[in-house]
């Protein structure tokens, strides 16, 4: 290990060996060290060992930067913390990260939350962001979480239902939840305010589904959309409120049943569109359930995917990819809004892209499509196809799914009728 001596000048000097992050013992000052990371920021540490035998353990205590810490003041730093450690048995380093939880805020911990573990772990950050920035943060992002009360939280839900909607109540109180016990797991908390508090509605599983009509209606839309000129548009003409992006988007949704998540957020990499049996992998850290899923395309799906690529930047990585910034992909959040446009164009029933997945796996029902087939298709997760599948089943089915997706578009096709014929002529 390197030493420097115990010179000012010369500690402002020090430099990483080989570019690469670098611990300076400083010569006659026991448990001072520097550390010089590659950019050359320079950082005093007092490095100590608590508990003997099995149980000993290195600690390292952060005592400042060296540019604005003298090298007097972080030898004294570094001789107290000798002194709590060896005379008053005491660490240090785990009594400031106490005191740092006890004056913790809110919005505090919703940062590490989100910044250590959601954005790394959860498809939903983006929208669990949103959540945080449109109810918490007004009420409680500065808030201390030691001085929450289970009453504060309680009153915060009902105004929530009230101003919201019971379901946005229900959806707020899950994240902080979530937020809550992650804090607990990693010793920030001693308890999760929220466990086991009232919901403020029962939460009744959606039925909403296209009808067949509908999905005539709603497909034939998308159709005309791609035949429409700035004529069209000179005239006033309704229809044409959705991007090329979108529409496949859409499209997509209602030949494979996958999330909206999933599909706005796809890869090119994760496709494979040119062999005999086309496929698309999606990687457990995109999934719903932390799972990779393997969907295979059927052509109609195939070919939908094949434009998207041909029409998207060729420097991004993403299939469908942001107007605004081609490293970015579209947001669900817009998908969401812009078939609320249409559907309020053709006046059918309301329904979102997710009642488009639900639309799949009903009409696979129809087909007589096997529910553990369906299941796989649409990736629910393992625990809901019992503990055998769960853990011990790794086949991954993807005869029986592309079976069941082949069964599917032919269905869909048959139900869009002479629209469909239509499209893939002008395509041609």
């Amino acid at each position: 290990m390197p030493t420097l001596k115990a010179n000012h000048r010369q500690i402002l000097a020090a430099k990483p060996v080989d570019g690469k992050k670098t611990r300076y013992r400083i010569e006659g000052v026991p448990g001072l060290w520097l550390y010089v990371s590659p950019s050359g920021v320079r950082t005093w540490y007092a490095r100590y060992q608590i508990g003997s035998g099995k149980t000993r353990r290195e600690r390292w205590y952060r005592i400042g930067d060296a540019t604005s810490t003298p090298l007097a003041t972080a030898t004294e730093r570094a001789k107290s913390v000798d002194v709590e450690v060896d005379v008053k048995e005491r660490d240090p380093h785990g009594e400031r990260e106490f005191r740092r939880a006890d004056e913790m805020t809110v919005g505090d911990l919703f940062h590490e939350w989100h910044t250590r573990y959601a954005t790394l772990k959860l498809a939903r950050a983006p929208t669990d962001e949103i959540t945080f920035r449109c109810h918490i943060k007004p009420e409680f992002a500065k808030r201390k979480v030691r001085e929450l009360t289970r009453l504060d939280l309680g009153r915060f839900r009902d105004v929530v239902a009230k101003k919201a909607t019971p379901l946005t109540s229900n959806r707020v109180m899950v994240l902080l939840s979530r937020i809550f016990n992650w804090g607990l797991d990693e010793g920030m908390l001693e308890f999760n305010p929220v466990a086991r508090m009232r919901k403020a509605a029962a939460r009744k599983p959606r039925e909403r589904v296209l009808t067949r009509v509908n999905i005539n209606v709603f497909w034939n839309a998308l159709d005309h959309m791609e035949t429409m000129t700035g004529e069209h548009m000179a005239r006033a003409e309704k229809g044409r409120i959705l991007s090329p992006s979108t529409r496949s988007i859409l499209r997509l949704l209602l030949l494979t049943g996958q999330r909206r998540t999933e599909v706005v957020g796809a890869l090119k990499s994760e496709l494979e569109l040119h062999g005999p049996e086309p496929v698309w992998t999606i990687p457990g850290e995109r999934t719903k359930n932390g799972l990779l899923h393997r969907v295979p395309l059927c052509p109609n799906a195939c070919e939908e995917f094949v434009r998207a690529i041909v029409a998207a930047p060729a420097k991004s990585p993403y299939v469908f990819a942001s107007a605004d910034n081609p490293r970015a992909h579209l947001t669900p959040l817009s998908i969401t809004r812009a078939m609320a446009r249409l559907v309020n164009e053709l006046k059918i029933p309301t329904v979102s892209p997710h009642d488009l997945r639900r639309t799949v796996g009903t009409e696979m029902a129809r087909l007589g499509i096997a529910v553990h087939v369906r299941s796989l298709v649409l990736n629910h997760s393992p625990q809901s196809r019992g503990i055998t599948e769960a853990v011990y089943n790794r086949y991954a089915y993807d005869k029986e799914k592309r079976e069941a997706l082949a069964l599917w578009e032919a269905e869909l096709m048959r139900l869009i009728g002479s629209a469909a014929s239509a499209r893939a002529a002008a395509l041609s």
